[in-house]
């Protein structure tokens, strides 16, 4: 009984876990960068945030917890994602199929240049939003972001295609080339 209920709280808390990061995702969605990337704090509107905490079934605190992960990803190490001057194009929750397959991308964008260091000559960049500080030691989800940089690089032939995670810690880790 013991083992039963230790199970059952485990995928309540995971669950939840689950349920903050869809909210962080929804966050992300949503944000528009208001006169690009100067550092102030992303908002997001009360009716926003209600609509995602009830979407999400999220109580006050944990609706708090998704925002300060999706305000760590805007204001972090890719913080030039949402910078208006650096981008040609860009896209959320963006939809391909590759080899038969849909996929949605959390974050596709062509990078312009600047002195970023990550931008340049249109490269694109898919970018794949994480409540996970190290995602890149999971080999599903190194997998994953491998299929969408190959979906991408089908789609733009020619272009450099770039590929990394964005953490609710604020860390961006790129995809080694292939």
């Amino acid at each position: 009984t013991k083992v039963i209920a230790i199970n059952a709280l485990q995928e309540a808390a995971d669950s939840l876990d689950s349920r903050i990061g869809q909210a962080m995702h929804r966050l992300l969605e949503w944000f528009v960068p208001q006169g690009g990337t100067d550092g102030t704090s992303p908002t997001w509107s009360p009716s926003q945030c209600e609509r995602i905490s009830q979407e999400f079934d999220l109580e006050s605190t944990h609706m708090a917890q998704a925002q300060a992960m999706a305000r760590a990803i805007v204001q972090g190490e890719g913080a030039w994602a949402w910078d208006a001057q650096q981008l040609g194009w860009h896209g959320n929750e963006v939809a391909l199929v590759h080899q038969g397959r849909p996929l949605r991308i959390d974050r596709l964008e062509q990078c312009m240049g600047g002195d970023d260091g990550h931008g340049g000559g249109g490269q694109w960049w898919g970018l794949d939003y994480k409540s996970t500080a190290q995602p890149q030691l999971q080999a599903e989800l190194r997998a994953q972001l491998h299929t969408y940089r190959n979906a991408v690089a089908k789609a733009q032939p020619g272009q450099t295609v770039r590929a990394a995670f964005l953490t609710a810690v604020g860390t961006l880790i790129e995809l080694p080339a292939l």
